[in-house]
């Protein structure tokens, strides 16, 4: 599967109930999902938030262990007000959410 051209959503309704998901695009179907962010939520706390939004969705996709470092999963936590990926084995922030790609050599 080509996920390079994959289009991200993320919206708000008018009952302020947050989605965020992919549009079904080049035969990769879409998922879309929500939940209750209030609009008052840090940019930090709604980045954790939509990490794992996203990372337990994907996890119901067969063989999809996103992200890892190694053998581990990372988790979305929040650090000093930033949203970041952690290693939970160690508890060890690896890198900013957002900024994965520019990390992968750790």
């Amino acid at each position: 599967m080509d996920t390079d051209k994959l289009v991200w959503d993320l919206s708000i309704n008018g009952d302020y109930y947050v989605f965020v998901g992919w549009q079904s695009i080049r035969g990769i179907g879409g998922f879309n999902t929500g939940g209750g962010l209030t609009m008052d939520a840090s940019f930090g706390e709604a980045a954790a938030w939509i990490a794992e939004v996203v990372q337990d969705t994907l996890a119901g996709y067969e063989f999809v262990q996103w992200p890892s470092r190694g053998s581990h999963v990372l988790v979305p936590r929040l650090r000093s007000a930033e949203a970041v990926w952690l290693d939970p084995h160690g508890d060890v922030p690896i890198c900013p959410i957002g900024t994965l790609c520019d990390h992968a050599d750790r």
